[in-house]
């Protein structure tokens, strides 16, 4: 992920030193290889230069979020896209509108949640579980949008290693 941020000139100098650890790519690896599994840490810093705490860039100047958002939204779905799953992109889809209507709404408490249990269900693919994962992550984004119960969501999460910070990087 860092290669990918150091290569563009105009955020090479706003690179984060130390560099952070991934939070989400070890939670799918397997069954995304190590490089497509990056794609979703990429994206996440999409999402908290948009709307948290950015982890690995500091922007120089006013608005420079959006720009560095956008292109690691581009670059993370590149590679996420490299895996050939459908369900994959349409859950990272979802997860991107769901979360900017969270942040949004005001429910900031539901993004980390929200994250681990979209990690989950990718994360359970070609495995047993695959189905039935996938149907957890359904309903339990539907009782979100439909009450703003994250309590599926939060028992998905919960079938994940711990990713501190996470819940912090959220926070503005």
């Amino acid at each position: 992920m860092r290669a990918v941020l150091a290569q563009e000139p105009g955020f090479a100098d706003e690179l984060v030193e130390p560099a952070p650890a991934p939070l989400l790519a070890p939670l799918v690896t397997p069954p995304l290889t190590a490089h497509e599994a990056a794609g979703l840490d990429l994206i996440l810093e999409g999402f908290l230069l948009h709307h948290g705490r950015p982890r690995h860039l500091a922007p120089s100047e006013r608005g420079r979020e959006v720009l560095a958002g956008d292109y690691c939204y581009a670059h993370g779905l590149v590679r996420i896209a490299g895996a050939g799953d459908l369900f994959v992109i349409e859950a990272l889809a979802d997860l991107i509108a769901l979360g900017a209507g969270l942040v949004a709404g005001g429910d900031r408490d539901a993004l980390a949640p929200l994250w681990r249990a979209t990690a989950a269900a990718i994360a359970a693919r070609r495995g047993p579980d695959e189905r039935a994962c996938a149907e957890r992550l359904l309903q339990a984004k539907r009782a979100l949008r439909a009450d703003g119960d994250a309590s599926g969501l939060a028992a998905m999460a919960a079938t994940q290693p711990a990713t501190p910070g996470l819940q912090e990087a959220f926070s503005r």
